[in-house]
């Protein structure tokens, strides 16, 4: 089994690694004294970083990008004062050792990563050393002191609903218990739609849908990003999770990054979308005898 190293951070990243200078303290509590570099300000971020503000990230699973995005986007809204609650698109049996490994005290990353999700035979990108890396920033955000949650949704189907219902059930009661934050999901492009229907199914609702009777303020964006690569799972077997080619997506927004609103050019889909430029494969964190991390 090999992990990243914790203190693999986001420097190879899309915004040019966002790091912290803990003040030193003299208990092993948080220091709120500590001065945080998030980074340059991302253009267009103004216009969603309010305070209890409800942005949701569509992504293409399995690249390096998309991860550090989010935890960038955190860092800039908690550094600002908001409290943040950041969810990610993970297995919710995943919570208490990504609770553990947040309030921990050396960051080992082999006990957050002990759970099946990390090595099951498909992995679809979600599972990668690039979700690794953000968590740990999001890890050295909170000992710094910033007011930020890191909470996981993905509860699969239940109670009869379809995945994405079920999805938008456990986030919404996640607001309920914090309607003052400012939240902000990551997940799949497609549950980031906010309309109804799709070429396959003209009633099929995705989780963004799902949520706007709730929360008809959301922010839904979509990716937009340049040629490159990504982990992906295009099949049925485990053969089929690997890299991929990446065709660019909106691309006249996604040379640097930066957030554009344009519903109406989206046709309701997303009200605007999000560049990181060009996208760079993240492999699975955990390596198997079945499965490599760097292919």
């Amino acid at each position: 089994m090999r992990v990243p190293l914790p203190h693999l951070l986001l420097a190879a990243t899309l915004l040019g690694g966002c790091k912290t200078t803990h003040t030193p303290a003299p208990s092993a509590e948080p220091s709120t004294a500590a001065k945080v570099d998030c980074g340059p300000a991302i253009p267009g971020m103004e216009a969603l970083l309010k305070p209890a503000a409800f942005v949701i990230l569509g992504e293409m699973h399995g690249t390096k990008e998309a991860p550090a995005f989010t935890a960038a986007l955190a860092c800039h809204a908690a550094a600002a004062g908001q409290p943040v609650r950041v969810e990610l698109e993970l297995p919710v049996a995943e919570q208490p050792r990504i609770d553990a490994f947040l309030a921990s005290e050396d960051g080992a990353m082999q006990p957050l990563t002990s759970g099946e999700f990390w090595s099951q035979q498909m992995r679809d990108g979600r599972s990668s050393e690039a979700m690794l890396q953000a968590l740990a920033r999001l890890r050295e955000l909170r000992r710094a002191g910033l007011p930020v949650t890191v909470r996981v949704f993905d509860v699969g189907a239940v109670g009869g609903k379809d995945r994405d219902a079920s999805m938008a059930e456990r986030l919404l009661q996640e607001r309920a218990q914090a309607p003052g934050e400012t939240f902000i999901v990551l997940t799949g492009n497609l549950h980031a739609r906010r309309d109804k229907g799709a070429p396959w199914d003209p009633e099929l609702r995705f989780m963004a849908n799902h949520l706007l009777a709730s929360e008809p303020g959301l922010v839904t964006l979509d990716m937009a990003y340049l040629e490159g690569s990504l982990w992906a799972c295009m099949g049925r077997t485990e053969a089929d999770c690997k890299v991929h080619p990446a065709r660019p997506r909106y691309a006249e927004h996604a040379a640097t990054p930066r957030i554009v609103l344009m519903k109406d050019e989206l046709k309701g889909r997303y009200d605007g979308v999000y560049g990181v430029g060009a996208l760079t494969a993240s492999p699975p964190a955990v390596s198997t005898s079945t499965a490599s991390p760097t292919p």
